[in-house]
């Protein structure tokens, strides 16, 4: 069975879950990595070496958001954590193999419980490091980029800061 919110050619929508994961001292984690493990084109519109990006999860059907929040940190970070609060979200669009769709990622505030062993996957051969909020806002806005509008993702953040 397809789930209903991962697109399809039929379907050009998809909904996603994001964490904002929080250590005691306030820092995020995030994924980063080489601007050059991506796309050609891609590359050419964004004006950074690095990319950070925090956690993001496609919803599975059945999940409840939070689980996929959750599954996700485990996925992604090998980590464990509390969901506290949704923080906003972002529509884009994203592109695939089976065409152009809409993108919305909802994101939420997740206090750390425990860092664990990363699964070997996709995700892990990024590098994961904790980032002070008011310079990862800085790091995403400067990786703004025509080609994929969800690469800035510093609204969000000023949202932790600001509610939090």
């Amino acid at each position: 069975m397809t789930s209903i919110y991962q697109h399809t050619v039929e379907n050009p929508f998809h909904i996603s879950v994001g964490a904002v994961l929080v250590n005691e001292k306030g820092e995020i984690c995030v994924h980063t990595f080489p601007v050059s493990e991506l796309a050609q084109d891609l590359q050419a519109t964004l004006s950074v070496e690095r990319l950070h990006i925090l956690m993001r999860e496609s919803v599975e059907e059945g999940e409840t958001l939070s689980e996929a929040v959750l599954r996700g940190l485990q996925e992604e970070f090998g980590a464990t954590g509390t969901v506290k609060r949704y923080l906003g979200s972002l529509c884009g669009r994203a592109f695939s193999p089976k065409g152009s769709f809409e993108k919305t990622t909802l994101y939420f505030l997740v206090e750390l419980d425990q860092m664990g062993e990363r699964p070997e996957d996709l995700e892990s051969s990024s590098e994961l490091r904790w980032i002070e909020p008011g310079f990862l806002m800085e790091k995403m806005r400067a990786q703004r980029s025509d080609i994929r509008d969800d690469l800035d993702e510093s609204g969000i953040i000023e949202n932790y800061v600001k509610y939090r």
